[in-house]
C-alpha cells in the first residue's frame, strides 16, 4: 500500500494541494505584496525543496510567412522570479499556512489592454509531478505613470490602445515593452495638428522615463513631403522627476505642451 501511494504522488495523484491568497485585489508596480499559500500534504510525506513566484504576462511577436507577412504570435514570458522559501517536508495531510511578501516589479505592465498579468506559484517536489497555482491579478499604474495620464487628459488626449509588444532592449531582460497609444479628442487644442502620440514608460521611485512617438498630421505641401519621406514621426525621450510630477497635472500638461508645440514647430 505504501508502494502504491508513493507511485501515486510522483504522478500527482495524491499530492500537495495549495492556495496562494492575496491580502490585496490591485497591485502597484514597485509596492509590496503580501500574502499567504495556504497548502496541504497529500497521502504520503512529501518534501518541497523550493517555493517560488514567477511574475508572467504575454507580449505579441511578428511572425511572417510567406503566405501572411503581418501575422503575429502570441507569447509567455517571465518578468521575474521570486523564491519564497527554504525546503519544508509535509507530513500525509498535514496543513501549513506560508505568510510571504515582496516588491512587485516596476518592469510590471499595468491591467490595460489584452495582455494578462498573472502570478504563477510553484512547488519543486524531488521526484514528483510539481504542482502549481495560477492567479490573475489587476495591475494599476504607478502613481508617476498615472501623473503623465492625467496631464495627457488635460491636453485633450485619450487612451486609444495598450499592447505588450516585442521589443528587445540592450538595457533590458524583457523582450517586449507595453506601449500606449494616445489620440486627441474632436476639436481639443491638437486635433488639428497630431494623429496620434505612443508613449513607452519606465518608472521607479524617483521619476519616469518616457519613450515619445509623436506623429504629426500632414500639414500642405510640406507635411506630405514629410509623409512620403517617412519623416512624420518624432522619436523622443524625457525623464519627468517626482518633484515635477508633484507639481500636479496642470504643471505637467504646460511641459507637455511645450513638448508637442516644439515637435511640431
Amino acid at each position: 500500500m505504501s508502494f502504491f501511494k508513493n507511485m501515486m504522488a510522483k504522478i500527482g495523484i495524491g499530492n500537495i494541494d495549495f492556495d496562494t491568497k492575496f491580502y490585496t485585489e490591485s497591485f502597484i508596480p514597485g509596492e509590496l505584496v503580501e500574502g499567504v499559500i495556504v497548502a496541504k500534504g497529500g497521502s504520503v510525506e512529501q518534501k518541497v525543496d523550493k517555493i517560488y513566484f514567477q511574475i508572467m504576462t504575454q507580449y505579441r511577436k511578428p511572425s511572417p510567412s510567406e503566405s501572411n507577412p503581418n501575422f503575429t504570435v502570441i507569447e509567455s514570458v517571465v518578468i521575474a522570479n521570486i523564491l519564497l522559501g527554504e525546503s519544508l517536508v509535509f507530513a500525509p495531510g498535514e496543513s501549513i499556512e506560508i505568510p510571504f511578501h515582496f516588491v512587485l516589479p516596476h518592469e510590471t505592465p499595468i491591467s490595460i489592454g489584452v495582455s494578462p498579468i498573472w502570478i504563477r506559484t510553484g512547488m519543486d517536489i524531488d521526484n514528483a509531478v510539481d504542482p502549481s497555482d495560477r492567479d490573475d491579478i489587476q495591475v494599476l499604474a504607478h502613481p508617476h505613470t498615472s501623473a503623465i495620464f492625467e496631464a495627457l487628459e488635460e491636453l485633450g488626449f485619450h487612451l486609444h490602445k495598450a499592447e505588450n509588444e516585442y521589443f528587445p532592449q540592450r538595457n533590458s531582460h524583457l523582450p517586449f515593452i507595453q506601449n500606449f497609444e494616445f489620440v486627441p479628442y474632436k476639436n481639443s487644442e491638437f486635433s488639428r495638428s497630431v494623429e496620434e502620440v505612443e508613449l513607452v514608460f519606465s518608472p521607479d521611485e524617483n521619476g519616469v522615463k518616457i519613450l515619445l512617438e509623436f506623429d504629426r498630421k500632414a500639414r500642405g505641401f510640406s507635411g506630405l513631403l514629410a509623409e512620403m519621406l517617412d519623416m512624420d514621426e518624432s522619436h523622443h525621450r524625457y525623464y519627468f522627476s517626482a518633484d515635477e510630477l508633484n507639481e500636479g497635472t496642470a504643471a505637467v500638461a504646460a511641459q507637455f505642451r511645450g513638448i508637442f508645440n516644439h515637435l511640431l514647430g
